[in-house]
């Protein structure tokens, strides 16, 4: 596989308090790579030191190619009544303001045609105030793929949806990916949808812990020392999970 970005011992110390250390692994293109790890384990913090957002590390982050790439950051919501439209939230992200209130209709059918590609184009007039979490969550997904990216790198996709949709969002983002031939990289707290998913795993507690195909290395006693004793056993049955995408 063609390596995209390459890690290497990475460090980050916040107060002279080591927060990542010795973290090397490779991205490479075509992964849905998973980043694991308890709450505090520096997940977003290395995915913020991959894509520029943090400098203060150490170590080498070397991207060996610099495709279009994405972020889709954790969940936001919008307060009830939030008054811009679905097209206007995109046509203000997207910083075309001279044509904010008479957009080219090649830009309208852009942004139907993502919004149609995360099954939300109906919703294309709704106002955000009047969307669920998870239709947030795919008008997110739906923007980051505005500018045909190859690389997208999702903080915890289905943060704050319930578990029917959850399965769902992420079921949507296998078909994203092999629909476009995509590279993505996914904070999940999910072990189910890693194991059902992510092509590669990426196990933090501060330290790497352990990297490699999910089945081969999320062992009872990496669970252990990823999560502490509670989450040992939680997820064993995953080890024969088949990797049905039909559904």
């Amino acid at each position: 596989m063609e390596k995209l970005i390459s890690i290497k011992n990475l460090g980050v110390a916040f107060n002279q308090k080591p927060v990542l250390k010795n973290i090397t692994f490779d991205i490479n293109q075509g992964d849905i790579l998973a980043v694991i790890g308890p709450n505090g384990s520096g997940k977003t913090l290395l995915i913020r030191s991959i894509l520029g957002l943090n400098e203060n590390y150490t170590g080498e982050i070397v991207w060996h190619h610099r495709p279009e790439t994405s972020y889709v950051p954790q969940k936001m919501a919008f307060e009830k009544g939030f008054p811009l439209t679905v097209k206007e939230f995109f046509l203000f992200e997207i910083g075309r303001n001279l044509s904010f209130w008479k957009p080219s209709l090649k830009m309208e059918n852009e942004i139907k045609k993502r919004l149609d590609e995360v099954k939300i184009g109906h919703l294309i007039d709704h106002r955000l105030g009047d969307l669920s979490q998870g239709e947030v969550q795919r008008m997110f997904i739906a923007r980051s793929l505005l500018e045909q990216p190859k690389l997208i790198f999702f903080d915890e996709p289905a943060a704050g949806i319930d578990i029917s949709t959850e399965a769902t969002v992420y079921q949507l983002l296998y078909d994203i990916h092999q629909k476009n031939g995509l590279t993505m990289v996914l904070v999940s707290h999910e072990l189910s949808v890693v194991y059902r998913f992510a092509t590669k795993v990426v196990c933090l507690n501060k330290d790497l812990i352990c990297q490699g195909v999910p089945q081969e290395v999320l062992t009872p006693e990496a669970l252990k020392e990823i999560y502490g004793h509670h989450h040992t056993s939680v997820y064993k049955h995953a080890h024969n999970f088949e990797h049905d995408h039909t559904s």
